[in-house]
């Protein structure tokens, strides 16, 4: 792929990823963080399976564990802690915190997966350390009113994309993005449904019906 055309995607990527943290916070306007995360996931997998289901066959029966672990790690457990946390802190300190993900990603890397790391990157992951701690300490004089004990749900989140990258680093490379994606969406999905059941988001839909 031309150098070109991974900037483009990278720039678009992060526009992606980045707008994700204010439309959480606009979505907790009328959703409890369950049925916003239940919500998130069970769209996302009706869409991604719409365009990828031919995929699945693709993953092999003992690779299935490491999709599995890899849709839990990688969106299931973020897409709640994401929207736990943004109850009580800024979208913006959100996508702040989220940055400790290439931080946790060295970390679990080289204490769980083998990883071997070079002297560049440990001085690339110390110096976005250090800025993301400059911006949390800003944020935090700026907006003294936040519960900055709901960060910690932002941390997991960041643990379980650490977590996430180096599986599929180290299971799951010889997979297609996009068998990948069908697979952790189609674990993901009936459990979604069944959390955003019993939280209450239907008797809602129900009322909001009669009400018109």
């Amino acid at each position: 792929m031309p150098t070109q055309s991974k900037w483009f995607y990278l720039l678009m990527l992060s526009l992606i990823w980045g707008s994700s943290f204010i439309l959480i916070e606009l979505g907790l306007d009328g959703l409890n963080p369950l049925q916003l995360g239940s919500i998130r996931i069970i769209c996302a997998g009706i869409f991604l399976l719409a365009i990828s289901f031919r995929k699945l066959p693709e993953i092999p029966r003992n690779k299935w564990k490491y999709v599995a672990l890899a849709g839990l790690f990688g969106n299931f457990i973020p897409a709640y802690c994401f929207a736990i946390a943004e109850t009580e802190i800024t979208s913006s300190a959100t996508s702040i915190l989220n940055s400790l993900t290439p931080v946790n990603a060295l970390i679990l890397g080289t204490a769980f997966f083998g990883l071997t790391v070079r002297r560049t990157q440990v001085i690339g992951v110390v110096v976005g350390l250090i800025g993301t701690f400059i911006l949390i300490l800003s944020g935090a004089s700026e907006n003294p009113s936040q519960n900055y004990w709901f960060a910690g749900f932002v941390l997991v989140a960041t643990m379980c994309y650490a977590a996430n990258v180096n599986l599929v680093k180290k299971y799951l490379s010889d997979l297609s993005p996009l068998a990948i994606t069908a697979g952790n969406f189609a674990v993901m999905l009936i459990p979604a449904i069944v959390i955003l059941s019993f939280s209450d988001f239907f008797s809602i839909v129900h009322v909001a019906k009669v009400q018109q």
